[in-house]
């Protein structure tokens, strides 16, 4: 069984951390092993990555891409309006990783806490620090989804 970190688990966006900023990275980390990294750009690029995620020592994060969807996104949907290239990716990425606890908000009431930052050693679709978004994600969320269904795992229906 390949070791995984449980407080990468969910969604974590660059967005909250590059105020003013033409584009945005996410990560998502399925607690199955799987994930996908997404960059949208304001002149509406979409681009998505799906990988296979694992943690093989202390600090250390390896993301081995099997997927990769490139186009524009549409104004009307999370997905894609149209797709330029959807095929096969090869690429590997290994970085070392620190999970921060949320530091205080100065803005929020308080005692209130700010959001878990998640900083990489090697950039991943151009950014090295992410936020947590506190939502629940799986597969049907990932934007590449209408484009390349995930095949069913085994004991599992499509899209769970």
């Amino acid at each position: 069984m390949t070791p995984l970190d449980d407080r990468l688990t969910g969604l974590w966006d660059s967005a909250p951390l590059e105020q003013g900023a033409m584009e945005t990275s996410a990560l998502v980390f399925l607690p199955d092993g799987r994930g996908w990294s997404r960059f949208e750009s304001f002149s509406s690029e979409l681009s998505v990555g799906r990988f296979r995620w694992s943690c093989p020592g202390p600090g250390l994060l390896e993301l081995r891409y099997t997927w990769r969807v490139d186009g524009q996104w549409g104004t009307d949907s999370e997905g894609f309006a149209a797709v330029d290239h959807s095929g096969p990716d090869d690429q590997l990425i290994r970085t070392g990783y620190r999970v921060d606890g949320g530091a205080p908000s100065p803005s929020g009431p308080c005692g209130a806490g700010g959001a878990d930052t998640l900083t990489l050693g090697h950039p991943v679709e151009f950014a090295h620090a992410f936020a947590r978004r506190r939502r629940p994600v799986g597969p049907a969320d990932d934007p590449s989804a209408a484009v390349v269904p995930y095949p069913p795992g085994p004991g599992t229906t499509p899209g769970s």
